[in-house]
């Protein structure tokens, strides 16, 4: 961004000896009545943002520079600089140099170097921090007048194309406020959907209880526990007499029972017609079939008991992953089917997000979505669909989109997400962080920066939304810097009157 500078009206009314050039904004040690035009300027460098006013430079006058620093590496929110060093340079055109160096703060975020040139010319100036947040910024090109009437004829008012907004340094410094650059982009077109991540098929096991009985845990019966597949997590051990002996006994019988009843359906098939009636073959066939159904039931308590003697029912993860959930505690009764402990493989998971009916038809062609989660400041953008519901469903008028991902690390199944579904739209567009676009009595508008603690308010028409980033077709053009964290705020100060560019001491 071109560094910004302008001389403010009461710097001009104060050459006319109507008031001072700083009003309310006067800097310590300087004399009310310095009739010099009072200078500003704002540029990013080097991971700073630098908003500076001083006195228009004069041969043998000192021009404090009132130098506003703030750490603008963070696009989540600016903070101002708490310690340093700076070194103010001019650099004429000969290649000779003038430094002024303060090496403290005159309080948090604002350092005062004093600069007396000692010649008069066309001048670059530079200044330096240093400490921990450190870099340089060039302010460009300044000019140092032989007196105070050529600075006073020389600098001519440039008043703002349009109406500011005032927000001091102490004021953003105060709140979450960053700016951003608006930015010619390609953008794609999104439709707002809810959302959850969950386990994919195959990657969640929930095993119940086989039989009714005491749950016994191993080490591995605890959540977080990283298990193997194959892994025994608990054991429950059947009530009363119903242990391996017994069920073997029972499975005996129910065999022999199969086996009785077998042959009396093979007899009773035999000696059909001239023996036996239909009735009597049917009722044989019948009763084969209880029994072959007693002997699945009894081989289906026998398959739990997949452990050595009475030791009893083994619960083995069949999956690789991390114990999710433990719904029994050891040494607690469980009925049969109770749900006892839940594994989860996280390693990919699946975002279902639930589109309205109404976008149904946008996001035919999806290319893939972006998503927040709670507690996760970072958005997740996922690339590829892996299905898209067919039918709306009848309850809340949604159409399921599946997204399939591999988890970063720091995502949790089960979590709820504000997803953004892609379109097919694709647009060429200037870009803005959505953030930066609030509401005013019905209309989007945004805050483009004018100065350090200046800014136009505009109105703006929006276009596509991709991401975090949306297109403003009006209102704003490439390399224009918005408020793109704490726009609410400004919008507040300007329902309270705004604050006036130049209401705050130094």
């Amino acid at each position: 961004m071109p560094t910004l500078a302008r001389v403010s009206t009461l710097a001009l009314l104060a050459s006319l000896g109507c008031v001072s050039p700083f009003g309310d904004h006067a800097h310590e040690g300087e004399e009310p009545e310095d009739p010099r035009p009072d200078l500003s300027f704002t540029v990013y460098a080097d991971g700073l943002e630098l908003f500076m006013e001083t006195p228009a430079f004069v041969v043998g006058q000192d021009s404090p520079l009132v130098a506003h620093f703030t750490d603008a590496r963070d696009p989540g929110g600016f903070a101002w600089v708490t310690s340093g060093t700076v070194t103010a340079t001019l650099r004429y055109a000969d290649g000779a140099e003038e430094t002024f160096a303060v090496d403290h703060l005159l309080r948090n975020g604002i350092f005062k170097p004093v600069v007396r040139p000692t010649r008069a010319g066309d001048a670059e100036l530079a200044l330096r921090l240093e400490g921990p947040v450190a870099g340089a910024v060039s302010v460009g090109s300044v000019t140092v007048f032989g007196s105070v009437e050529d600075a006073v004829a020389g600098i001519l008012e440039e008043a703002p194309a349009e109406p500011t907004v005032g927000y001091l340094k102490e004021s953003q410094w105060k709140t979450v406020y960053a700016t951003a650059e608006a930015e010619s982009a390609t953008l794609r077109g999104s439709v707002r959907a809810t959302g959850e991540l969950v386990a994919p098929i195959g990657a969640r096991a929930a095993l119940d209880s086989p039989v009714a009985g005491r749950v016994e845990g191993t080490p591995l019966l605890r959540i977080g526990a990283e298990v193997a597949a194959g892994d025994v997590l608990a054991r429950v051990v059947p009530l009363g007499s119903d242990d391996r002996g017994s069920v073997d006994a029972d499975i005996a019988g129910a065999e022999a029972a199969v086996s009785l009843a077998e042959s009396a359906l093979r007899r009773a098939e035999s000696l059909f017609p001239s023996v036996v009636s239909a009735k009597d073959v049917e009722t044989a066939r019948s009763n084969a079939l209880v029994a072959k159904k007693r002997l699945a039931a009894v081989r289906g308590r026998r398959s739990a008991w997949s452990g050595g003697g009475a030791t009893g029912a083994e619960l083995r993860s069949p999956i690789a992953g991390r114990v999710a959930f433990v719904h029994a505690d050891p040494g607690g009764v469980v009925e049969l089917g109770a749900p006892v402990v839940e594994v989860v493989d996280a390693d990919r998971l699946w975002l279902e997000a639930r589109v309205y009916a109404i976008d149904a038809a946008r996001i035919r062609g999806t290319s893939g979505a972006m998503f927040f989660v709670s507690g996760r400041a970072e958005a997740v953008t996922v690339e590829g669909v892996l299905a898209v519901g067919p039918a709306v469903d009848p309850i809340d008028r949604t159409v399921p989109v599946v997204f399939e991902l591999a988890n970063p690390g720091d995502l949790l199944p089960g979590s709820y997400a504000d997803v953004r579904v892609f379109t097919a739209e694709v647009v060429d567009a200037v870009a803005v962080p959505a953030q930066a676009v609030v509401d005013d009595g019905g209309f989007p508008v945004v805050f483009v920066m004018d100065g350090g603690e200046s800014f136009f308010k505009r109105r703006v028409t929006l276009g596509v939304r991709d991401g975090d980033r949306i297109a403003v077709t009006t209102g704003v053009a490439p390399g224009e810097r918005v408020v793109s964290r704490g726009a609410y705020e400004v919008l507040l100060s300007t329902s309270a009157g705004g604050i006036p560019a130049h209401g705050h001491q130094h």
